[in-house]
């Protein structure tokens, strides 16, 4: 008997580790009603993405590969997630969670996009097809578009996979609205406007989509304005100008562009320009198109009654900015804080050069080699911190120049200045380096009053013909 039972037992044991065997090698297979959807039907996707989590027969790990079939860049990714997160709580032990994250459609794209996920195990293999449907959008093709004075027909190019509309900002200039347009697939639509005659300065006014899904005043969840937005600016060129223009920069109906708007890009046409005024609020853009213009004919740029806007960070004339200009006379306008290096070098007709009180430093060479200069007019009020070296290295003999006692020089701030007649108001020399390249000796230094004992025994200084207290 207990022999007999001894080998029932065994036999029982081998049945049983063989069983468990065969289940290591073949494991029992389980699958949720949604994932054999998913696998059978894909992934069918909205325009602004995906966060979603399927659930596959547990194995030994999986590899994932990802292609696609249209669309840019990998919009799709998956990734097995560890049993540590604990998310299997909510599944059973013999299933594993992959979470698959599909990005917002691009807002240019119109059409649809695929990819193929493939998760392949010692196992098994599965297959998920994801589509995603596009954003239903209008837009412009182009940001402006500029038009001749002329005026006459033209056409802008909106891209669109949905019905739209498109509307002129005022019509005053502007044909007003299109027919509503309806596209059931992507494509490009070319949308007549009429322009009317201009006889004044440049213009410019704008046309918006307005959409099912595309709204400029209330658009669509998760809309990011950018270059594709629902606007194009149309930029008319100005009647032919005058040789003296007064241009008031900050009349309502220039909405972009400010000077470059309303003088145009026609060379030709700016080239007729010899006296230019500006007046009222501009920003850093219009005293940079403002150089533009000096390169060419102009000889008078007047900006003393221009001030900038209280956003404007840079109140400045740029490195270069008027270098080899062909003006003979600018004033800068208010609040200007910064003159950078060469920024009115070899300008050979400069003859005068106004600064505001709002200077706060001259840079390296700001007015080297235009040998015309009679004056840099500083005002009494100025707040003028610094010069740097051979700011005022013109080439030529200015006729006066003033220093404020504000104002801290470097060693080699004068190197290169000839002028008949300096004002300074500091109480104390400034340390400079000698300049024996100069002869200062038919030349007057007018210092403050109490003073003068100090500035004949002081290097540089010491080598003017007159010093005057004043």
């Amino acid at each position: 008997m207990k022999i007999r039972n001894a080998i029932l037992f065994l036999f029982v044991a081998v049945l049983t580790f063989s069983s468990c065997k065969e289940s290591e090698d073949n494991p029992v297979i389980t699958m949720s009603p949604t994932t054999e959807k998913i696998l059978a039907e894909g992934l069918n996707i909205g325009a602004y993405g995906k966060d979603t989590t399927v659930l596959f027969p547990k194995a030994d790990g999986y590899k994932i590969d990802i292609s696609y079939a249209t669309g840019s860049g990998k919009w799709c990714r998956a990734s097995e997630i560890p049993e540590s997160d604990n998310y299997q709580a909510e599944s059973s032990n013999n299933q594993t969670a992959v979470r698959i994250v599909c990005a917002k459609s691009d807002d240019s794209l119109l059409i649809a996009r695929e990819a193929k996920i493939t998760l392949s195990s010692s196992y098994n293999k599965y297959v998920i097809n994801v589509k995603q449907r596009p954003h239903q959008l209008a837009y412009f093709k182009d940001k402006v578009i500029y038009i001749p004075n002329t005026g006459g027909d033209f056409k802008m190019s909106v891209l669109a996979n949905t019905k739209f509309e498109v509307y002129a900002n005022s019509g005053k200039w502007l044909t007003k609205n299109s027919d509503p347009i309806k596209c059931t697939e992507a494509k490009a639509v070319e949308v007549p406007f009429y322009v009317s005659l201009n006889t004044g300065l440049g213009r410019s006014d704008f046309y918006r989509i307005l959409g099912n899904y595309y709204d400029y005043i209330n658009p669509a969840p998760g809309y990011v304005y950018d270059d594709k937005g629902p606007t194009i600016m149309i930029i008319q060129e100005p009647r032919t100008l005058h040789e003296a223009e007064t241009v008031d920069v900050d009349k309502p109906e220039f909405h972009v562009g400010g000077l470059e708007t309303m003088l145009g890009h026609d060379k030709e046409n700016l080239s007729r320009l010899k006296k230019l005024t500006v007046i009222n609020m501009i920003k850093h853009s219009d005293v940079d198109y403002a150089a533009i213009i000096a390169a060419l004919n102009l000889d008078t740029l007047d900006m003393s009654l221009c001030n900038y806007y209280a956003f404007e960070d840079k109140r400045s004339i740029g490195q270069r900015m008027f270098f080899g200009c062909h003006l003979s006379c600018i004033a800068l306008p208010k609040g200007t804080e910064r003159i950078y290096n060469e920024a009115f070098a070899n300008c050979a007709n400069l003859k005068t050069v106004s600064l505001p009180s709002s200077v706060k430093s001259i840079g390296i060479l700001a007015f080297a080699s235009s040998p015309k200069i009679e004056e840099i007019l500083i005002p009494s009020d100025s707040k003028l911190q610094y010069i740097y070296d051979e700011a005022f290295n013109t080439g030529g003999t200015m006729t006066s120049l003033f220093i404020p006692a504000t104002t801290e020089l470097s060693k080699d701030a004068f190197k290169g200045l000839r002028v008949k007649e300096l004002h300074i108001r500091l109480s104390t020399p400034p340390t400079l380096n000698p300049d024996n390249e100069v002869d200062r000796g038919a030349s007057v230094l007018y210092v403050p009053v109490g003073s003068k004992e100090k500035y004949v025994s002081a290097t540089y200084f010491k080598d003017f013909g007159r010093i005057v207290e004043e």
